[in-house]
């Protein structure tokens, strides 16, 4: 079918800016849900044969008999439970363990687990579950399993918290195995798509070590085994509630390089991998390979260090000298070969809630890069005369911005080191209290399509923006903030999205560069319209992947 051409990590952390907010409102009447997702049940043309790549899958039977989907991804955790999870492989265990319902990129509603939701007021609904649904070990999904789960994200703090950050859980009750009393904080426009990322676990199977490694679900693929950091096989869950995927079998394999995906979509050793710009042309240059590309929401921006011991405690002017310091248009056409867009506020402008006086409210938006500027401050602040420390995931493109990152700052007379960790330990040394790190080159939040993604969880999620006094006012800002999230009136909810954008982008908190395209290259055996990402995630819906 082609062309030419452990560490186990439980993170739970304490905090992270995650994929976090919302379409439809919660306080209104729930949205028309579709029917339940469409998955495939016939048998692509041709069936019986064995899929490019296919190999022999783990547990079994002769793979000529199964239709197999092989993917790449860029890395995984060392663990497969959702409520922890970051990466790519995250989209991977979603197959496993489902939500009550799901929101593609386009803002569609697709009802899971959740046959049906009645609004009673405006922060509570009753939950309708599906009934005669079983976990992949033959236990019944009930109402208590739900509640489990929410719980379960909550204790896992900034990750798996912010995937249920609407939720009373002190209020929320069963009412009986299939209903669920569900009330929220406060009245929301962001519920939908919050809890479309709370996965349901098994209660009573529920082990860490096990939901780490082979977890139990719902979903229309079990685990079968699973190497951490290398690869992952899933096989047909022949029990599954929804409609029958068009495959049998799921190998996932963990390449790191750009280039090992590229070569593996080449080689037709994988049907569907990640794609990094740089490779762009010369993927689309294969016969037999297309490309599907969306801005997904993690745009590329810089993360300040607030913690007592980092070179930006307390000093404004230091973390403007850096915003100003870097030509983001320079990184953007260099790294990304200008597959992308330069932004003008600390958010996308594709956000359903983006007015155009949110852009340049600031003079480090106004103004940009300007390396004399950079310079003056630089030396006012005392920054010149410290080292900063950058920090990347260890990704080749993580590594060629800090390395482009640092060569700007020097020109602007501000030393500076790069440190290159795994995805995990970044992570964790950003949401530590005094991680030894002052600029992390990463992405930013607005997965949902919300300003509030950034300016509620980018914020209230890092140790070191709540400490007392990591920024001017900052206990008020952390009071006030989640008003971007539940204020129902338009007028209102621009007047304070406004006002604490502009409070963010004066502290300098973070700063946005650009926003770029993300691709994936896949095989032209499989259909490209099924392919469909979930807004949460970003990730594809691979259960409903279809040959063409």
């Amino acid at each position: 079918m082609k062309r030419n051409g452990m560490k186990l990590i439980a993170i739970l952390l304490a905090l992270v800016m995650v994929l976090a907010l919302a379409a439809c409102g919660g306080g209104g009447a729930a949205p028309a849900p579709t029917q339940a997702p469409s998955g495939g049940g016939t048998t692509p043309s041709g069936g019986g044969t064995t899929p490019s790549g296919g190999g022999t899958p783990s547990g079994g039977g002769a793979t000529a008999e199964k239709k197999v989907l092989n993917v790449a991804i860029a890395s995984d955790e060392g663990t497969l439970s959702p409520c922890v999870m970051t990466t790519a492989a995250l989209g991977i265990a979603y197959v496993v363990l489902e939500p009550l319902w799901d929101v593609t990129i386009d803002g569609t509603v697709i009802m899971e687990l959740c046959e049906s939701v009645d609004v009673v007021s405006d922060t509570e609904q009753t939950i309708h579950l599906r009934q005669g649904v079983k976990f992949s070990n033959g236990n019944p999904l009930t109402a208590s399993d739900v509640l489990f789960s929410m719980k379960l994200h909550k204790a896992a703090g900034a990750i798996g918290g912010a995937r249920v950050q609407t939720v009373d859980l002190e209020k929320t009750n069963v009412i009986d195995d299939n209903t669920l009393d569900l009330h929220l904080l406060a009245p929301t426009i962001a519920n939908w798509t919050i809890l479309s990322q709370c996965r349901i676990y098994d209660e009573e199977s529920y082990t860490e070590e096990g939901a780490a490694l082979h977890p139990i679900g719902t979903g229309a693929f079990i685990v079968t085994d699973y190497v951490p950091g290398s690869s992952i096989t899933l096989e047909k869950n022949e029990n599954y509630w929804g409609a029958e995927p068009a495959f049998d079998v799921m190998n996932v394999k963990v390449l790191a390089e750009d280039s090992q995906r590229v070569n593996a979509l080449e080689t037709n050793l994988v049907d569907l991998a990640a794609i990094t710009t740089t490779d762009y042309d010369y993927v689309n240059g294969l016969d037999g390979v297309g490309i599907i590309g969306n801005y997904t929401g993690n745009y590329c921006g810089m993360n300040f260090n607030f913690s007592p011991s980092a070179a930006f405690y307390q000093n404004e002017d230091a973390r403007r000298a850096i915003c100003h310091a870097i030509n983001g248009e320079a990184i953007l056409n260099t790294v990304y070969l200008g597959h992308g867009k330069m932004m003008h506020a600390c958010v996308p402008d594709y956000c359903f809630d983006f007015e155009d006086r949110f852009n340049d409210l600031d003079d480090t938006y106004s103004i940009g890069y300007n390396v004399d500027l950079a310079r003056q401050l630089a030396e006012s602040s005392g920054l010149s005369q410290k080292t900063v420390r950058i920090v990347t995931n260890g990704t080749t493109t993580a590594i060629r911005m800090a390395e482009m990152a640092q060569a700007m700052l020097k020109d602007a007379n501000i030393p500076a080191e790069i440190f290159n960790y795994d995805p995990a330990t970044a992570t964790q040394m950003q949401y530590s209290l005094d991680g030894a790190w002052d600029i992390m080159i990463g992405g930013g939040i607005a997965p949902n399509r919300r300003v509030g993604d950034l300016l509620i969880n980018g914020v209230r999620y890092r140790p070191d923006l709540t400490a007392e006094g990591a920024f001017e006012d900052n206990a008020a800002y952390l009071e006030e903030v989640p008003l971007c999230m539940s204020l129902q009136d338009e007028k209102a909810l621009s007047d304070e999205l406004y006002k604490m954008m502009g409070i963010y982008e004066k502290q300098v908190l973070g700063y946005s560069l650009f926003d770029m395209e993300n691709y994936m290259g896949y095989d032209e055996a499989l259909d490209p319209a099924s392919i469909r990402l979930s807004v949460g995630s970003s990730y594809p819906r691979y259960h409903e992947i279809k040959f063409a």
